[in-house]
């Protein structure tokens, strides 16, 4: 049956070629509107390696001091510091692992020198922890990240990128050699697969234990908790409250206020002072857009879907007098749009994947040489996101005029009437 019903669709999408047109670029670029949202999202809150843990990871990314003499009414807000964290933040039960990373904005953009020349580049260099690569989930060509013995000694040693490899040590082989980053020499003990820049905590060109670095201890630092189970974070509240009751016992001048901890989605919005990031509003904001998005569209379509059942209402009356239940009716005017609504909102998806990759500097605020990976465009989200849109783009549209033409009386839809 509804292999008969796709033949019909595509009959008629020939049969009237000017309407067709501008019924599948008009749900196109309503499919396209609304993917490259959902893509854009996808992109930056769904498990993609090297971040494959964003579900069960949660962050605090800064703090509130408030002055304990409420007279003086002083407060003030920052990102912890290297001994904030080994004092408050570590050590805590819940997590499965917890790991300090280096926050950008402390400069990590260092000097990186060619292999057996005197010639400089700058390049994206993260200052890590041994924990570090237990959160995140990088592919090695060959060697291994430093360990926590090489962590806690500061051994100089450093994991690099394919592209940085190459750029620094040309087609030899780089697994061993000494690298130069800002003036003091690194053993290269791994390589991995280029990260591109949109990933947040995991981009870099290479990555090196902060505390082979000087003056670590007065750096900023984002802190992220990986949990076995997402649902654990009741009790990662918990300790963390409990962190901010022992600083306050102790500083006779301060009360202490973290951030968090905060889901990754909760982490990627804006904050101010010491409130909580508003996840219900900003869903609030995205189903309005999307109403918007649909909504528009829909309307246009629907005039157009009436003209088409309008010319088909003759048939429908003589397929009723024979006996066909208006479900049956219904479900093939809506099946046969439904061909219309996924021949546009294949186009869409394809458009969108151009748009994001075009805007990705204004959509993902990454450079303009970032590459955005195939997995991250082509995931499950995207895909229901499509099936989803087309469907309900498809009610909208052709709900109304379907819903119309198998309530019709037999005799009004022979005579074209009342339509």
């Amino acid at each position: 049956m509804y292999k008969i019903y796709f033949k019909q669709a595509i009959e008629m999408l020939k049969q009237n070629r000017f309407i067709s047109i501008i019924t599948i670029t008009g749900t196109a670029l309503a499919i396209m509107m609304m993917m490259v949202i959902i893509v854009t999202d996808s992109i930056k809150h769904v498990n993609i390696a090297p971040e494959v843990n964003r579900d069960r990871t949660f962050y605090v990314k800064r703090y509130t001091k408030k002055h304990k003499d409420e007279s003086k009414q002083g407060w003030w807000q920052s990102t912890p510091d290297y001994d904030l964290y080994k004092s408050y933040l570590s050590g805590f039960k819940t997590p499965e692992y917890t790991t300090a990373v280096d926050k950008a904005w402390n400069g990590n953009q260092f000097m990186v020198k060619k292999d057996n020349a005197t010639e400089h580049f700058l390049a994206e260099i993260r200052l890590v922890d041994a924990a570090y690569w237990h959160v995140m989930s990088f592919s090695f060509i060959e060697g291994k990240p430093f360990t926590k013995e090489d962590f806690d000694s500061g051994i100089h040693n450093a994991v690099i990128s394919e592209n940085l490899a190459k750029k620094v040590f040309g087609n030899n082989g780089a697994l061993g050699k000494n690298i130069e980053i800002d003036f003091n020499t690194y053993k290269v003990a791994g390589i991995i697969k280029d990260v591109p820049q949109t990933f947040t905590y995991g981009y870099g060109e290479a990555y090196i234990p902060y505390t082979a670095k000087n003056g670590y201890e007065n750096r900023s630092y984002h802190i992220l908790f990986l949990l076995k189970d997402k649902n654990d974070s009741a009790a990662l509240i918990e300790e963390i409250q409990a962190s901010q009751r022992k600083f306050d016992s102790l500083d006779p001048e301060w009360n202490i206020t973290f951030h968090g901890p905060n889901s990754h989605r909760q982490a990627l919005m804006d904050e101010t002072r010491d409130m909580k990031p508003d996840e219900k509003r900003t869903y609030r904001k995205m189903i309005f857009i999307f109403c918007v998005l649909l909504l528009i569209p829909a309307v246009n379509l629907s005039s157009f879907s009436m003209s088409q059942v309008k010319r088909r209402i003759e048939e429908i009356g003589v397929r009723k007098a024979f006996g066909a239940k208006k479900y049956i009716i219904l479900i093939q005017i809506l099946f046969e749009n439904l061909i219309t609504t996924f021949i546009g909102g294949i186009i869409g998806l394809v458009l969108s994947y151009f748009i994001v990759i075009w805007l990705k500097e204004w959509l993902l605020d990454v450079g303009a040489e970032s590459s955005i990976p195939i997995h991250a465009l082509v995931s499950y989200p995207v895909l229901l996101g499509v099936l989803a849109t087309c469907f309900i783009l498809n009610l909208l549209s052709a709900g109304i005029p379907a819903y119309k033409a198998s309530n019709l009386a037999i005799v009004d839809s022979i005579n074209k009437k009342n339509m």
